[in-house]
Formats: structure tokens, sequence, C-alpha cells
């Protein structure tokens, strides 16, 4: 800060000796000594106006007898009169800040220290007690109008054939699945017996062309339909109800399984 001012100093000693000009050179600070930059200097006389810099230094053109006006916002202005000995030495301005008055609260009551007791105590704004009071006033006033209501006058409406009858179509519904649930035996596991003659009777109704053009024989292929029984239940699901759809799709969806961990193309090309 010192070089800074020195160097302010030279610049300035230099200016007024071409052109005979006299610079006032000063610094500017709050109460507290805070450097208080972009502070307004006026120079009443010439009305040159000059801001201070960050640290709060400022030079300007003035000669003995000008009044100077330094303002900032929120301090208050202060008007300074220059005399020869001003240009002698820096000149230090103090602003002050401009105080701040907050309205009085007064309590009509003493309070207890408990915040949440103390509040409900408090009184209202007259503002906020007219409009209370009239909100409360007008919800409690009866409406002078019927309330419009949505209908369709009677003589555009169509009969209903259904009044004081028994809905048909939904009896009959209830009763069919009554006798569907009555009429289905649970589904039991099949023993070893039913199991082999299950098996008979997939091989027998299947095409097992599908299978052997991957390379299965008849022996190959009783093991994948037991792998494919234990996958998908098919002897408990289809021995009684012996659906050919049904069984076909879920040997091939068992297949593609099962083909990924068996590969039968060598045996094929071996026999």
């Amino acid at each position: 800060m010192k070089i800074k001012l020195l160097f302010l100093l030279i610049t300035l000693f230099s200016i007024r000796i071409f052109s005979q000009s006299d610079y006032i050179l000063g610094n500017i600070t709050n109460e507290s000594g805070d450097k208080l930059p972009f502070a307004s200097i006026h120079n009443l006389r010439t009305d040159q106006i000059v801001m201070s810099d960050n640290m709060g230094n400022f030079a300007i053109a003035a000669k003995p007898s000008d009044e100077l006006r330094i303002s900032r916002q929120g301090y208050e202005r202060s008007l300074i009169l220059l005399t020869s000995g001003s240009f002698s030495k820096s000149l230090d301005v103090k602003l002050t800040t401009i105080p701040q008055e907050i309205e009085e609260v007064r309590l009509s009551f003493k309070p207890t220290g408990i915040l949440k007791k103390d509040v409900t105590r408090l009184n209202p704004a007259p503002k906020v007690v007219a409009l209370n009071s009239a909100m409360n006033n007008y919800m409690r006033t009866p409406l002078n109008e019927v309330a419009p209501k949505a209908s369709t006058p009677s003589a555009f409406k169509q009969p209903d054939f259904a009044a004081g009858q028994v809905n048909l179509m939904k009896l009959a519904g209830a009763i069919s699945g009554l006798l569907g649930k009555a009429t289905s035996s649970p589904k039991t596991t099949a023993d070893y017996s039913e199991t082999q003659e299950f098996y008979k009777r997939v091989k027998s109704t299947i095409d097992l062309g599908y299978y052997t053009q991957y390379g299965l024989d008849e022996y190959d292929f009783d093991i994948f339909l037991a792998y494919a029984d234990q996958a998908y239940n098919l002897a408990k699901n289809y021995r009684k109800n012996f659906d050919k759809a049904a069984i076909d799709s879920k040997l091939k969806m068992a297949f593609s399984e099962y083909i990924k961990t068996h590969n039968f193309s060598k045996k094929q090309s071996e026999g």
C-alpha cells in the first residue's frame, strides 16, 4: 500500500510540475477502520467527481478554500473545507454509518419464555382479524341460489328393463363356475405306472422327427422326455387331460434348454 501511495504521490507531483495544478490525496474509511471503495468525492467548485479505489484511496484536483463532498451509500455525507495545510499530507476521511431504526415491538402480556405458548397470545394485526371475521361470516351464510345438478329429464330417460329382475347372465356365469369347480378334480402326482403309460402315449402321438433330426434316437428321447416331465410336470398336468398341442409346445420349450448342454451331432456322424 505504501508503494502504491508513493507511486501516486510521484505521479501527482509530476503532473503538478507540468500543469501547475494542485491535487489533494486522501483515504476513506468507516468508523471501524475498514477501507471504503467506490466512495464519491465531489469538488463543489469545479464540479469534478472521482471515485475511491479498492483500498479507499483517491486523488482530485483542488485548491485551498475548495469544498469536497464525500458520500457513499449507507453512510452519512461528509463536507470538508480545504486549507493550505490539507495539501501537505494525506487527507483521512472517516464516514459514519447511517443508523437503521427498528420498529419497537410492545408485548401486551408478560411472556413465559415458552415460545409455543407465548405465540398464541400475540394479538394478530387488525387487518388479519377483519379478514378472518369476514371469511367466517361468509362461510356461515346460507346459499341464496339452488346449486345446479346435472340430470336427464324423465321424458328422455331409457326404460330400465332390468329393474326388479334377476341378471340371468351373471347368474349363469356363477353357476357355471361352481359346476366347473365341482367337476374338476385336483391334480395329483403320477405314480410309476401312470408315468410310463403317459410316456408311451406321448411317443405314439408326438412327431418324433423333430427330435431325430438333431441326432436323438429312441433311448435319447426317453431320457429327454423324463427331463421335460420333471421340468414342466407333464405327467401330473396332462395324463388325465391329454392335450397334444400343449404337450408338444412344452416339449419344444424344454428341448431348447436341453440341447444347450447335450450335443448329438457327433453321435449322429459316428452312426
